[in-house]
């Protein structure tokens, strides 16, 4: 039997069944640039796939802390609970990188993450 969480204030569901693309989920590591060089190398470690349900969302920014901007969203992506997802997680979906905005866990019940993302476009992966 399937189980849908309710969503508070929205009256939004989420469903086992809505969980109809493949993602990759991927931690990133940066190297610092060589003397001399300003340019640094990012590295995507691929991680496991998932199921997730990918909605576009327009209109919606966030606070980037971190940056101290501003940052416009494209997509909310919900995923099944997993403690390791964090802001620093990127998303990979059909050659395009999704860079992981905030995470978010349904009423603190350890069983849906909605993941507030930015189209990063295409990947060279």
């Amino acid at each position: 039997m399937t189980t849908c969480t309710h969503v508070s204030g929205k009256r939004r569901v989420v469903c086992a069944g809505d969980l109809n693309k493949r993602i990759t989920l991927q931690g990133r590591s940066i190297t610092p640039p060589v003397f001399g060089s300003a340019d640094f190398t990012e590295t995507f470690a691929t991680g496991n796939d998932r199921w997730a349900a990918i909605n576009t969302i327009a209109g919606k920014t966030i606070f980037d802390g971190l940056n101290q901007k501003d940052v416009a969203l494209t997509h909310e992506i919900f995923i099944r609970y997993d403690a390791t997802v964090t802001a620093e997680t990127w998303i990979l979906y059909n050659s395009r990188r999704f860079d992981i905005v905030a995470v978010e866990d349904f009423e603190e019940r350890h069983e849906w993450m909605r993941l507030l993302c930015t189209d990063k476009m295409a990947s060279t992966v």
